[in-house]
């Protein structure tokens, strides 16, 4: 019965293998040259997953993934500048001049269903093509593509739906949902970043299961929450977190926004994702002071008159806003770090002392908060004027500085 299916199946890769109109300007010439390596050493090897889907789309891929018959001890004998990463399921990192190509063997479904600690279904058995393409999430995602013979294999309709802008599941969405619960926020990120709909069966078992996160480690949630806001399209993504009530789930503090801070969180989210598009870092620890800023605002400004120095009040504010946070999502403590200390340096930029002026300058986490006090301002919530005098400053030469520095007034 088995052979009949798998030989089927066979039968219907062979019919949806076809040519198609890619633009290989879009794709990278190390994935070209690894997948050429591989099929000249008798190995199948096609580009899948997001690179083949935003190439469809019209947009060059960030990143490009690999897969193949090949076994990673396999890989790394071909790639002399290459490393075997992965415990649950070994993966190469193939290092092409400034590039990492990410190559993975060919996976299958497991024989026994194992959940593992963090969640997910035990998923560390090689297999073949057919069966790689099988244990794929989305159509959109489960695109095969041989760059040297400009061929796609396409099983289950995933060009179609990116071309219809579709978000659809492989099987039954419920099913696929309580495998990987972690599907759901996958299915969202995507509709945000691609500006895409969810298609309609998919669609329908998002918020039934959104309990089953609770079931997942945080560390996972966590590092896809991230994703949703750093990875170029973090506007769309706070929209979808509000459409779905995530920030009642991860981030209360955004919920009930004035136009004020909805305004500056709005602002700061353009600011990433423009520093995303011009290929700049962006620190984890800003997005969440970004986001919780509002909660520490408020409370900062409540108790300030209890204590003789705002800072003290401040400080107050941010552990408890920290406290409340950590009890509904924990954010990591490393990040924990930056963000206090870029709302902690907010209040010294309202002192235009030459001392405390280049303490403050020098401080190792100045252009985190310096970018912080400026969407403030453009959202009226820091004064203009001084912030118009940090930008002279921070713009200036040495000697322009002190000549800035000298003026008694900032207007």
């Amino acid at each position: 019965m088995y052979l009949k299916a798998f030989s089927h199946f066979a039968k219907k890769i062979n019919q949806l293998i076809r040519p198609t109109r890619i633009d290989h300007h879009l794709i990278s010439i190390a994935a070209i040259d690894i997948v050429s390596q591989l099929q000249e050493n008798n190995y199948e090897a096609y580009i899948v997953g997001g690179a083949v889907r935003d190439i469809l789309l019209g947009f060059p891929p960030k990143d490009f993934d690999i897969a193949t018959s090949a076994k990673p001890e396999e890989i790394r004998q071909i790639f002399k500048h290459s490393r075997i990463i992965g415990r649950r399921f070994k993966l190469v990192h193939v290092i092409y001049k400034k590039e990492i190509i990410e190559v993975s063997t060919f996976r299958t479904a497991p024989i026994e269903k194992i959940h593992m600690k963090n969640g997910i279904l035990k998923d560390n058995e090689y297999g073949s093509l057919i069966e790689d393409i099988k244990r794929r999430d989305f159509t959109i995602n489960a695109l095969y593509y041989n760059p040297i013979k400009k061929k796609l294999i396409d099983s289950y309709g995933g060009e179609n739906d990116a071309k219809k802008r579709t978000i659809k599941l492989i099987g039954e969405p419920n099913k696929r949902f309580k495998e990987d619960p972690i599907r759901v926020l996958r299915a969202l990120r995507f509709a945000a970043k691609l500006n895409m709909n969810i298609h309609r069966q998919t669609l329908i078992q998002i918020k039934p299961s959104m309990k089953l996160l609770d079931t997942i480690p945080h560390a996972r949630v966590f590092d896809e929450i991230l994703k949703f806001f750093l990875s170029g399209h973090a506007k769309s993504s706070y929209m979808i977190f509000k459409e779905y009530d995530l920030t009642t789930k991860y981030l209360p503090a955004l919920n009930n926004l004035d136009s004020n801070f909805e305004e500056f969180v709005f602002k700061a989210l353009n600011n990433c994702d423009q520093r995303i598009a011009n290929n700049k870092h962006i620190s984890p620890g800003f997005i969440f002071s970004v986001f919780l800023w509002k909660d520490v605002f408020n409370l900062w400004k409540k108790i300030e008159t209890k204590y003789p120095h705002s800072s003290i009040a401040l400080n107050e504010a941010i552990e408890s806003v920290i406290f409340k946070q950590n009890k509904v999502f924990a954010i990591q403590k490393r990040f924990l770090t930056a963000m206090s200390e870029i709302w902690r340096l907010q209040i010294r930029f309202e002192n235009l002392n030459q001392k405390k002026v280049y303490r403050l300058f020098s401080h190792p986490r100045f252009r985190a908060a310096y970018d912080f006090m400026l969407i403030r301002a453009e959202s009226k919530q820091f004064d203009k004027n001084l912030s118009e005098w940090w930008i002279k400053f921070v713009n200036a030469d040495d000697g322009s500085r002190k000549k800035i520095m000298n003026k008694k007034n900032y207007v």
